[in-house]
């Protein structure tokens, strides 16, 4: 048995006894950025099984994943419809209520179709907070691909909100110029929050590197700064 699913292994007893305390997983992702593609490949599929364990203490409200996928396409096209109804009427209220589901749709569909590209997959949807479907990546995929892939799976979550409200700025800009100026307004406030959150990442700050993390832009910084991590604490 290798190390890295010695390691797998007994995190995966403790979460089944109900013993698991924190700590453990983060050494072990320590551990595999130090090893190769291939050998972090081997265990995929342990570590995807592992990391959905992990998820899974806190009870989130889970769907399988192409209900999930299908719910988010369903969510995009009543978005289309209540635009395209917007704008014919020129009703400004009805076409920023679209710019919002459309801004939380096509984050996770450009991201999930990146991701299908790049090697990348996910095992289910779970519902964030109270409304608000999120997809639980398959780990394993994303442990096993290399460092530009991972980049370009975060860079592909920074484009699916700031493309929506760009998309209804264009469309409304003769109709409802209001709301036009108020979607160019939000989507460069969303571009701008990923740039501050890129920038923190990278600082090398370990305080506002911690915040940063929590975007895409972030994460990015993350993948980027890693092997300097690495040099760091070897």
């Amino acid at each position: 048995m290798s190390e890295l699913s010695e390691a797998l292994e007994q995190i995966e007893n403790r979460l089944d006894a109900g013993a698991y305390r924190s700590g453990p997983w983060a050494a072990f992702l320590r551990s595999a950025e130090r090893h190769t593609v291939q050998q972090r490949l081997a265990v995929a599929d342990q570590a995807s099984r592992v990391s959905d364990k992990l998820h899974r203490r806190g009870r989130p409200r889970v769907l399988p994943f192409r209900a999930g996928l299908w719910l988010e396409l369903v969510g995009t096209g009543v978005g289309v419809v209540l635009l395209e109804a917007g704008l014919r009427g020129a009703r400004g209220g009805q076409v920023l209520a679209a710019a919002i589901v459309l801004t939380v749709t096509l984050q996770p569909l450009v991201k999930i179709a990146v991701g299908h590209l790049l090697g990348i997959r996910y095992s289910y949807c779970y519902i964030w907070g109270y409304y608000e479907p999120r997809f639980k990546m398959r780990y394993g995929t994303y442990l096993a691909a290399g460092r530009w892939q991972r980049v370009g799976l975060h860079l592909s979550g920074t484009v699916g909100s700031p493309l929506a409200f760009w998309w209804v700025s264009i469309r409304a800009a003769d109709i409802v110029p209001r709301v036009s100026t108020v979607c160019e307004v939000l989507f460069w406030i969303l571009v701008g929050v990923q740039v501050l959150t890129f920038s923190l990442g990278i600082s090398g700050v370990r305080q506002l590197s911690r915040v940063g993390w929590l975007t895409s832009g972030g994460a990015v910084a993350r993948e980027l700064r890693s092997p300097v991590t690495h040099r760091l604490t070897r």
